[in-house]
């Protein structure tokens, strides 16, 4: 049996962003979610400026033309987070027409005046070409935000020397900035670093390597690291060939839409013994303990496969309505 390449790169892609940024000295910070909305994440800390803690209000109550005109005063005056706010605004047309030449000089502001959230949104739209500018432009932004600590920027700044974006291809300088941002927790640079590692590009091949990286990256559900980790189990690469614990993740990864994971989950699958449902009307539930969710129901005679046992509980595959499943089931239940 074979498995599909499962160590390939992740492309640059704005989704891969995490979905919660903070910034530093503030009642909260912006959140760059997937599709580019503008949240807000409220935190206790103190002596914040009046005017600015008022825009934040009405930007809370969506009174965005309000937000404007509260942050305005502070960021002609100075203040990079007025200034980043601002710049977003322009950016997504909240409160005034969209305007990203407009969005670009606050960032710019902001930026030099150290501010990470301005500086990695710079270097993004610059990668985008949403504005005017050269490919160094875009690392020069990214860099300083990525040398601040910023693991969006550490994790964009790998990517492109690993492409050859903007600078010249350096696979160890591609790995020292994807493992720094996944120290931090960034799951795009935990599957990719564990990728580097599978196959020692930029660092030493270590398959015990790739693997943890997979797995902190598959436990905060990422699915190509999912995959990733389910491929490694199956191979027995970094870990003794383990069928059942590939089809725990391949399963994983699929049910988030890896058509991957899924082809490798029907190869994993072959290698698994199947049970019958020993009784009518069986309840398949989310956890083992009869006080969990029920999934579905089942059938004597139907066919599940069995991944393992714990306390009198079997955990099976499964799929319901043609998606896959993982459930578990009184083990006494199963022939």
């Amino acid at each position: 049996m074979t498995f599909a390449d499962v160590s390939s790169i992740e492309p640059r892609s704005p989704v891969r962003q995490p979905a919660l940024r903070l910034s530093a000295g503030r009642v909260g910070g912006w959140r760059h979610c997937a599709y580019g909305v503008l949240a807000w994440l409220s935190l206790s800390v103190p002596a914040v400026q009046a005017d600015f803690e008022a825009g934040m209000n009405a930007f809370q109550e969506q009174r965005y033309a309000s937000a404007i005109h509260e942050w305005r005063d502070p960021a002609e005056r100075g203040d990079p987070e007025a200034q980043f706010a601002l710049g977003r605004m322009y950016e997504q047309g909240l409160g005034v027409r969209e305007n990203l030449e407009e969005a670009g000089k606050w960032f710019r502001l902001a930026a030099e005046s150290g501010n990470t959230f301005a500086q990695v949104r710079l270097g993004q739209l610059y990668l985008a070409g949403r504005l005017e500018g050269k490919p160094e432009d875009a690392i020069q932004w990214l860099s300083q935000a990525a040398e601040a600590g910023d693991d969006v920027a550490q994790f964009q700044l790998g990517l492109l020397y690993l492409e050859g974006s903007g600078v010249s291809v350096d696979e160890r300088e591609a790995a020292r900035w994807l493992e720094v941002a996944a120290e931090q927790g960034h799951t795009g640079a935990q599957n990719n670093i564990g990728s580097l590692y599978e196959a020692g590009r930029g660092v030493v091949q270590s398959d015990t390597r790739a693997i943890e990286w997979y797995e902190k990256a598959a436990l905060q559900g990422d699915s190509l690291a999912q995959n990733n980790l389910g491929a490694m189990h199956a191979r027995g690469r970094g870990t003794e060939r383990n069928h059942a614990w590939a089809v725990f993740w391949f399963a994983m990864s699929a049910q988030a839409g890896n058509q991957q994971a899924r082809d490798n989950l029907e190869t994993s699958l072959e290698h698994l013994e199947a049970r019958a449902i020993a009784g009518s009307r069986v309840n398949i539930r989310a956890a083992a303990g009869t006080d969990s969710q029920i999934l579905t129901t089942m059938d004597r005679g139907e066919d599940v496969k069995e991944l393992g046992s714990v306390d009198g509980w079997s955990q099976i595959y499964l799929e319901v309505e043609g998606t896959p499943t993982l459930g578990w089931v009184s083990s006494n239940l199963l022939d």
